[in-house]
């Protein structure tokens, strides 16, 4: 199967380039922001990819495209930036302008800052809302990849993406990674408020089998939440990770005046149709501790 791949030099992506080419070979290219190792068109400050006529052949037989290559927040301040939001959606229409010649689906990798706060485990019915700019890009590239599918007699498929952790998210600005690293440097964890709220997390590796599986799909099921299972609360995350790392770490409480939200999924769906058994969450928080435990100890 010929497939182009946006994104790979992203968490996800990334990981997504090397699991496919298992899959399918050199068949598989990969458009990256950076320049690395074989099949990969570079696009990085070239406003119109600057596809030379080898390039432009790659694209023209390919008949599957996985769309992960995105802006996405490292952090909370950066999810209303409004040029690199923009450029999500400019990016999805320069994309979608290319001769795909051969094209017979489109997977775009969206997000599930689409939805709108919600009490209970958030389905694919529940309402799309989003409160952030990078939400909005994301849930208006959903809608320019679906009606272009629909003008071709695509197919397409929506991949709502949770909250991912593993290997690789120590990019990141978020709790996993920062608890991680003050853990292993010997300095307390914070927690914002009492720690109730609860929060669901999918392991890296089960993200890339479910939008590998997406790929094979010879049906259109509709939207699916990429999403894990096993919720947790925020305190009860820290002390599991603590519990990891065999070391003496204090939970340092910091007063947290905002609202408390729980961030719980229904996964049924995408249980059904691409991910029958997940990761073990503690089999994964150990991976994601000793791959930031090497990094911190190289440097």
């Amino acid at each position: 199967m010929k497939m182009v791949i946006t994104g790979t030099s992203g968490f996800i992506g990334s990981r997504l380039l090397q699991a496919a080419r298992l899959e399918y070979g050199d068949s598989v290219t990969a458009f990256s922001s950076r320049p690395s190792e074989g099949g990969h068109i570079v696009y990085r400050d070239q406003p119109d990819f600057g596809l030379g006529p080898a390039e432009l052949g790659l694209v023209q037989g390919a008949e599957v495209l996985v769309h992960a290559g995105a802006f996405i927040p490292k952090s909370g301040s950066e999810a209303n930036n409004t040029e690199k939001c923009n450029g999500n959606i400019t990016f999805i229409q320069k994309l979608l302008d290319l001769p795909w010649h051969n094209l017979k689906k489109i997977v775009f990798i969206s997000s599930v800052d689409v939805y709108a706060s919600v009490d209970g485990p958030i389905s694919e019915a529940a309402p799309t809302v989003p409160t952030t700019l990078y939400g909005l890009s994301k849930l208006y590239g959903e809608r320019m990849v679906t009606l272009y599918a629909a003008e071709r007699g695509l197919a397409s498929q929506i991949l709502r993406i949770g909250h991912v952790y593993g290997p690789g998210e120590e990019k990141y600005a978020k709790v996993l990674p920062k608890a991680i690293k003050n853990i292993i440097n010997g300095n307390d964890v914070e927690l914002w408020g009492e720690g109730k709220d609860l929060r669901s997390f999918i392991y890296i590796d089960d993200v890339v089998a479910a939008i590998l599986k997406s790929v094979e799909l010879q049906v259109e099921p509709g939207v699916i939440n990429v999403v894990g299972g096993h919720s947790i609360s925020i305190r009860e995350l820290l002390e599991k990770l603590i519990a990891i790392g065999g070391r003496s770490t204090g939970i340092a409480r910091r007063e947290y005046s905002g609202s408390v939200r729980d961030l719980v999924f229904d996964n049924s769906k995408v249980r059904s149709y691409l991910l029958p058994v997940e990761t073990d969450f503690t089999d994964g928080l150990i991976a994601e501790f000793r791959h930031i435990e090497n990094i911190e100890r190289s440097k």
